[in-house]
């Protein structure tokens, strides 16, 4: 049986799915880049050889165009490693800062509360004295969790 992985890898060889295999070779780069870069790009396209870089800050854009060269040896790196990005051809970087605003909503953490299923009426046969008090122990916890 094959894996997840192969298949897509054998579904982004066909033409028809070549542009989602590029969107992923960008994707791989902007991986490679540092974290806070990262993190702050919201999307990458390429028009004609040019590959675009959207960002959501433009002190990040700054810092962006000093590592400019470090792309672009990214970028020629990547070809050499990954097969499937051998055909991306870039001569230009180019990096933007978007003029919408993000709307992020801010997650709530939720505590998952479930009921105790066990009831605390499992034998052991065990020799080891430590251990027999530890289950023991266990075997209460989980009595009074049910009576409660």
């Amino acid at each position: 049986m094959k894996s997840s992985k192969s298949i897509i890898n054998h579904l982004i060889k066909k033409p028809s799915y070549s542009k989602m295999g590029e969107k992923l070779c960008y994707q791989k780069i902007a991986d490679a880049l540092p974290p806070h870069i990262s993190k702050s790009i919201l999307f990458i396209y390429r028009k004609n050889q040019t590959l675009f870089f959207v960002l959501s800050h433009s002190g990040i854009k700054m810092e962006f165009d000093y590592k400019h060269n470090l792309i672009k040896s990214l970028l020629n790196k990547i070809k050499n490693i990954d097969k499937s990005c051998q055909n991306i051809e870039i001569t230009t970087i180019k990096s933007f800062v978007s003029n919408k605003i993000n709307k992020t909503v801010p997650s709530k953490r939720v505590k998952l509360r479930y009921k105790e299923r066990a009831r605390g009426d499992f034998d052991f046969d065990i020799k080891n004295s430590n251990l027999k008090e530890l289950f023991l122990q266990i075997k209460e916890e989980i009595k009074k969790l049910n009576d409660s």
